[in-house]
């Protein structure tokens, strides 16, 4: 039996090892004089005997990231010397027992990833050494617990990813180590306070995905965070300018509220470490120029996100060279993107400027480019042409995601396009571009989306699809003739074909049945003729859920499997 003879053990470690086969009431077996038990990822599988937990002289029980191992704590009889008490990661279940309270000797407390559910017992008033408190992604609801708040010792607060409701305490002073606060993903409600701001030690707050309504307090003596998440809550009103004080911010994200008012360059030229800014989806929320005639620096700036804003124009004072991430998207933003705009976006690696007013692109935004969203635009004439003409520098050969459908582009799609090997989507629908489909788009070997529909594309769909891992193609509402392309059949992981509305002229593509993941055929309004196949195998098209064939030619009756297994629409 386990530690059967071992009388005198005071410290059994066993961290990963491989215990799934160890039957876990052999663990009533460990000496009463253990003062430390570590089972770290061991693999333990059933219920836990809980009068382990009251072994007279254990300090420390660490039983992380068992996930097959259940159990209860005792609801008496805790050992009253316990320090560190790790069920991280395991499925222990509820209530916790009042005896908990009276551990005065803990200091780390981790409950993360169980099913305790129900309330967190407003008792922490004894555990005044506890530094560490985590329980997170527990199930716990009812009240927010207020005694915590004046744990003197506490450097690390995670509550997150529970159904704790109630605000926030309005005033917090004695937490002078505390590090993190985490209570982001639970039903909190209320204001902001200033307190969490103020806190000497803070580092990282975050209290996203909340019920919060604000405003923000002002802050009577910013502290040195550098981390705040308050996005998606309800917080409403401006930002109080003593925000901008927080003058040590690296990563800021005050995205999906309803905050209101401008937000000048002065204010943020403050905030000199900033790398992560986010304050997308504040609908009554605008930037501006100072009006100083200053030309503010941001050098630690990487990513910037004001999608969903009030932005009519380019914020100038972004020209930055250290910007790679930047989303203007969803704004009001008018004309185009001259040179002078596009100064310091050298080192962009994804721009999204989609549903904006944009009509023209002087200067092509960096060569370092893998993602431009051009999407629902104003954009006209024949840029595409232009981008890649051998006059021109050519774009970028790295990119991913090229998305400019929705404007009123012309022209056709030079083969220059070739040089995008490594493209993972491409949408240029819904434009007036004709010509032929470059060959080279059908063995981009990374390809996954492919949406040219409702152009003026013509002649034939290129007769090269390799096996590569195209999952969504949609040629439909262009002038497309000929044969369906037999190649088709080696995109192994092909969802959706989109190819109504064209001038195909060929018989029902059988030869896709075995498509293990074809959920959607699109061939309305063509060409197609001939009998449809007697039989299919119930093992063809069996993914199959929106089969569209009207508008053709096609005769005979409609195999079964097609009536069994079809979406009706």
């Amino acid at each position: 039996m386990l530690a059967q003879n071992l009388t005198n053990l005071r410290n059994l470690t066993l961290n990963f090892v491989d215990m799934s086969d160890v039957a876990l009431p052999s663990f009533l077996n460990l000496t009463s004089s253990l003062e430390r038990l570590s089972l770290r990822d061991c693999q333990l599988q059933g219920e836990f005997p809980s009068e382990v937990f009251c072994l007279p002289y254990l300090q420390h029980i660490d039983l992380g990231s068992n996930q097959n191992v259940t159990g209860y704590l005792p609801k008496t009889n805790l050992s009253s010397g316990l320090k560190l008490l790790d069920l991280t990661s395991c499925r222990f279940k509820g209530p916790i027992p009042a005896s908990l309270w009276n551990l005065t000797q803990l200091i780390f407390l981790d409950f993360s990833y169980n099913d305790f559910g129900g309330q967190i017992p407003d008792a922490f008033r004894n555990l005044n050494k506890l530094t560490f408190l985590l329980f997170s992604s527990s199930s716990f609801s009812g009240q927010l617990p207020t005694t915590m708040f004046n744990l003197t010792q506490l450097t690390k607060l995670d509550l997150s990813y529970n159904r704790l409701e109630g605000p926030l305490p309005n005033h917090v002073s004695e937490l002078l180590l505390l590090e993190e606060v985490w209570l982001s993903n639970n039903l909190l409600s209320g204001g902001v306070p200033s307190w969490p701001f103020t806190l000497p030690s803070l580092q990282d707050l975050r209290l996203s995905y909340n019920k919060l309504i604000g405003p923000i307090d002002q802050i009577q003596t910013p502290n040195s965070v550098r981390y705040i998440d308050l996005s998606f809550n309800d917080i409403h009103g401006p930002i109080p300018s003593s925000f901008f004080d927080l003058m040590n911010l690296e990563e800021l994200d005050l995205s999906s509220n309803n905050l209101i008012g401008v937000i000048k360059s002065n204010m943020l030229a403050k905030l000199k470490n900033l790398m992560y800014l986010d304050l997308s989806n504040n609908i009554l929320l605008s930037l501006s120029s100072s009006g100083d005639g200053e030309n503010y620096s941001f050098p630690q700036l990487v990513k910037v996100s004001f999608s969903s804003c009030n932005i009519r124009q380019f914020p100038s004072f972004f020209r930055t060279s250290n910007l790679k991430d930047l989303d203007l998207s969803n704004n009001k933003i008018r004309g185009g993107i001259s040179k002078w705009e596009a100064e310091g976006w050298e080192r962009l690696i994804k721009l999204n400027l989609s549903y904006n007013f944009l009509t023209t692109l002087e200067q092509f935004p960096g060569k370092n480019l893998q993602v431009l969203d051009l999407r629902s635009n104003l954009l006209r004439g024949p840029i595409l042409s232009t981008w890649l003409n051998l006059q021109n520098p050519n774009p970028p050969p790295s990119f991913t995601e090229f998305l400019i459908s929705k404007n009123n582009l012309t022209g056709n799609i030079l083969p220059l396009i070739c040089n995008w090997s490594l493209l993972t989507r491409l949408d240029l629908s819904r434009n007036n571009l004709d010509g032929a489909i470059p060959e080279c788009l059908g063995h981009f070997s990374y390809l996954r989306y492919m949406n040219l529909e409702m152009n003026k594309f013509y002649g034939k769909i290129p007769d090269l699809f390799t096996d590569n891992r195209l999952s969504y193609l949609l040629l439909n509402d262009n002038q497309l003739e000929g044969l369906l392309p037999r190649s088709l059949a080696n995109c192994s992981i092909l969802v959706l074909l989109n190819l109504r509305n064209n001038k195909l002229n060929d018989t029902f593509p059988y030869w896709l049945a075995s498509r293990p993941m074809l959920q959607v055929l699109l061939l309305r309004n063509n060409s197609l003729h001939s009998p449809m196949p007697n039989s299919i195998a119930s093992s063809n098209f069996s993914t199959l859920r929106v089969l569209d064939l009207s508008h053709n030619e096609l005769t005979g009756p409609l195999p079964t499997l097609f009536v069994s297994s079809v979406t009706a629409n």
